[in-house]
């Protein structure tokens, strides 16, 4: 009961279900870990310690950490899970909020808000409470700031001019205020009276007093006029009564107020001996902030913007005249005022300068050679670094400079590339044949496909590559003439029959003016073979003569004998031996070698004839019982057509015996 919906799926073997909320599994059983089911069954809110970080629609939980959720300022962190779209921190030090990124007022976050801010000192540390250092709680009213000390366990005041206390630039500690009591009165805080005074045997004298004779302390009373020069405040003693402590009125200084001071701002000097003070309507033009009193005993003007001079009435030419409060024409970069300046500014590689129109920085140079950038201080690579006036080495034609390469400048058919002397093109060491400035050409005669480095077919003599001709290296004798790679001269296709390395030979077994015909006794033009009766008729001639014909391609054997023409090979079948001078098998009588017949030599009674071994007379192998050298006599014993029965009077055949009364009837 999770799903939306259910299908069948595309096999139509099982259900297909559309899961709601965040149920998964085929059958929408499963929830993931990060979710819960509140309320039962519904799997659509998030588990503890995770939040939902979706605004609408179903939860997108993801889990609580210190760093993500509460700014890593936390001991802890959790969710109740659920409907949370926040998660739980529980803050560490003094850090608060619900993400734990505020430190309470008077701590200081760079300590992990753990310890007490500047100006803050600890009350309990027990409880950690803070309070703010205060300069009219913690100094009284005569201190100008408070702040703590290092470890934040105590204000730390720092003392207005004139007044006693700890001070800060002492080191001290302002835990309390330092009194200095007038007359008798005693204690920290001058509330207790001393019950001794001068009355008292002049054991002690009121302040305003000093002694001036020790042994018999005998005290005379400090006074303006005596003491001070009519120059001071009411005034005291020094702590141990031994010295008047005058106040100086404004203008004076010293122990007894009788100089012009003193320095500093608003102070005093001494003209035709009276005491005048320094001020700007006096000292300084309008154009001075303050006026001081130096050691010297001058005035000394400070200066608004960049005027100079005693008085604040003088210019230096780099600045604006009327207010001085910007660079003049010329100059740039207030409050410098830097000259804009050639050398200064663009290293002296531009010819002019001009500031942009803000004065800011100098702009619209116009730099020297080949000199770039907004100071004319970049130099490409390929120039020289000295004036940028020349191409760099391995660069020529200034001020293109283009980086020279075998590959770009000599076709890739050199071994080396340089710039010539004047540095306006390469001079590259070509490969092999090849020429041109940049390697380029192959001349004729030599294969561009071999680097040009061997002559093309009819040329010899690399690299010289001389051209072959019929004339020249053929003596006229040849139909063409070529060459090899593999060969260093040149080849010729002699005409005719001539030969030799020029065609300059006519072998003896040719003749005629243009070595075109065989020489006598010789045959087969092209061959021309010299004719034998042993090579052109088989030994079995009595004579060989040339064919009848100019060019005679063959010649005529006269055959001894019965051999046969043309040149003699063959014994006809009828002749035999081994000159051909006998007759051949089965024959008899030499010439005409006569071929022996059962049917003409053996009476038609024979299975084989042959010729005896003279050949003069055939010889009969008879059928049956026929007799005679022609098989043409059947003997008185036998009988029959083919002599094949025994004759009357002869019985059992092939015997044919006689019979007789003696043999075959006993006798009876």
């Amino acid at each position: 009961n999770h799903a939306d919906q259910v299908v069948a799926d595309a096999t139509n073997t099982g259900c297909w279900c559309s899961c709601n909320n965040r149920w998964s599994g085929s059958d929408c059983s499963v929830g993931g870990s990060e979710h819960t089911a509140s309320p039962p069954g519904e799997c659509n809110e998030s588990a503890v310690g995770l939040v939902n970080v979706a605004s609408t629609g179903l939860p997108t939980c993801t889990a609580c950490t210190m760093a993500t959720h509460c700014s890593g300022n936390t001991n802890s962190v959790t969710s109740a899970g659920g409907p949370a779209t926040q998660c739980d921190c529980a803050c560490s030090n003094k850090w608060s909020s619900s993400d734990c990124s505020v430190c309470a007022t008077g701590f200081d976050p760079a300590s992990d808000c753990a310890t007490c801010d500047v100006r803050y000192v600890s009350v309990s540390t027990l409880t950690i409470n803070y309070i703010q250092c205060d300069v009219a709680t913690d100094c009284g009213e005569d201190a100008h700031s408070v702040t703590t000390t290092p470890d934040r366990s105590a204000c730390l005041c720092f003392w207005s001019p004139g007044h006693i206390g700890a001070s800060a630039s002492a080191g001290g500690l302002a835990t309390r205020c330092d009194c200095d009591c007038s007359n008798k009165w005693s204690s920290s805080d001058c509330s207790a009276c001393a019950a001794s005074d001068p009355a008292s045997d002049y054991a002690t004298w009121v302040v305003g007093y000093m002694a001036v004779s020790p042994l018999t302390v005998n005290c005379v009373q400090c006074d303006i006029a005596t003491d001070c020069g009519g120059n001071a405040h009411p005034g005291t003693t020094t702590p141990d009564r031994t010295a008047c402590l005058c106040f100086c009125s404004p203008g004076y200084t010293g122990a007894s107020c009788s100089s012009c001071g003193p320095t500093g701002p608003n102070g005093y000097i001494e003209e035709a001996g009276q005491y005048i003070q320094c001020t700007i309507p006096t000292r300084c033009t309008p154009t001075g902030t303050d006026v001081v009193t130096a050691d010297n005993g001058v005035c000394v003007c400070n200066c608004k913007d960049r005027w100079v001079g005693d008085k604040c009435d003088s210019r230096p030419v780099r600045f604006e005249q009327t207010s001085c409060d910007k660079y003049a024409v010329g100059y740039i970069n207030y409050p410098t005022c830097d000259h804009r300046n050639v050398i200064v500014h663009y290293s002296g590689h531009a010819t002019s300068v001009t500031p942009d129109p803000a004065n800011k920085f100098c702009t619209d140079c116009v730099c020297t050679n080949s000199w770039t950038g907004t100071s004319c201080d970049s130099r490409a690579a390929i120039y020289t670094q000295t004036d940028c006036d020349q191409c760099a080495k391995g660069h020529f034609v200034y001020d293109v400079c283009t980086l020279y390469t075998v590959k770009d400048h000599c076709s890739s058919h050199a071994s080396t590339v340089v710039p010539n002397s004047q540095i306006t093109m390469c001079d590259c060491t070509c490969n092999h044949a090849w020429t041109g400035d940049s390697c380029d050409i192959c001349p004729p005669g030599i294969d561009p496909a071999t680097d040009c480095a061997q002559c093309l077919v009819g040329y010899i003599g690399f690299p010289n590559h001389v051209k072959c001709g019929i004339a020249t290296d053929c003596i006229n004798n040849a139909d063409s003439v070529t060459s090899s790679p593999d060969f260093p001269s040149c080849q010729c296709d002699c005409r005719n029959m001539w030969s030799g390395a020029t065609c300059s030979q006519c072998n003896s077994q040719v003749d005629g003016a243009d070595c075109d015909v065989c020489a006598s006794a010789h045959t087969g033009y092209n061959i021309c073979d010299l004719y034998t009766i042993a090579d052109h008729c088989e030994n079995h001639a009595s004579a060989v003569t040339p064919a009848p014909d100019p060019n005679p391609t063959s010649c005529t054997c006269t055959c001894r004998n019965h051999w046969e023409l043309p040149d003699c090979l063959t014994c006809p079948p009828q002749f035999g031996g081994s000159d051909c001078d006998t007759c051949g098998i089965h024959r008899i009588n030499y010439p005409t070698c006569t071929l022996c017949t059962v049917n003409d030599d053996c009476s038609n009674h024979a299975s084989t004839v042959t010729s005896n071994s003279q050949q003069t007379e055939c010889v009969c192998t008879c059928n049956q019982k026929w007799s005679g050298a022609d098989c043409s006599t059947c003997p008185t014993e036998y009988s029959g057509l083919d002599c094949n029965d025994c004759g009357t009077a002869h019985i059992n055949y092939p015997f044919c015996t006689d019979y007789t009364d003696a043999l075959h009837c006993n006798g009876h």
